[in-house]
């Protein structure tokens, strides 16, 4: 599926978000793939073109975040290439209605701050820039 991308949709909420948009820049810049990160309650509220091969990716830790979930649900709609959740908890929604899922391992996060979700997330973010960047 990732010979088709020609467009990422990073969708996600909170903590999950700041990492979408830092990976925006690496997919653009790294990969050439153009890229557009959007808060999850926003996508679903709004009326989107989805461009010709897009890959929708998710981003949530706990994977059971409900607009998140509802915005994957509606890019299934939507008609994208196909759907990518990036998550910590491996039986979770998220991950069970994916077409893929990569999953972090961050384990459980015990402060408020969602550092070690952060720092995975960015960690598989960046390994899937280098997979799809192109020549």
């Amino acid at each position: 599926m990732l010979a088709q991308v020609e467009h990422i949709q990073i969708v996600a909420c909170g903590t999950s978000y700041n990492s979408g948009m830092v990976s925006r820049y690496w997919f653009e810049a790294l990969a050439g793939v153009p890229c557009d990160v959007e808060i999850a309650s926003e996508f679903r509220y709004r009326k989107s073109a989805v461009r010709r091969n897009s890959l929708m990716i998710t981003l949530s830790q706990s994977g059971e975040t409900a607009d998140t979930l509802a915005a994957l649900r509606l890019s299934k709609e939507l008609g994208y290439l196909g759907s990518l959740a990036i998550c910590n908890v491996p039986g979770s929604s998220l991950v069970r209605e994916s077409d893929l899922a990569l999953m972090t391992k961050a384990g459980t996060e015990i402060g408020v701050a969602s550092t070690k979700a952060f720092t995975t997330q960015l960690t598989v973010l960046l390994m899937l820039v280098a997979k799809t960047g192109r020549d």
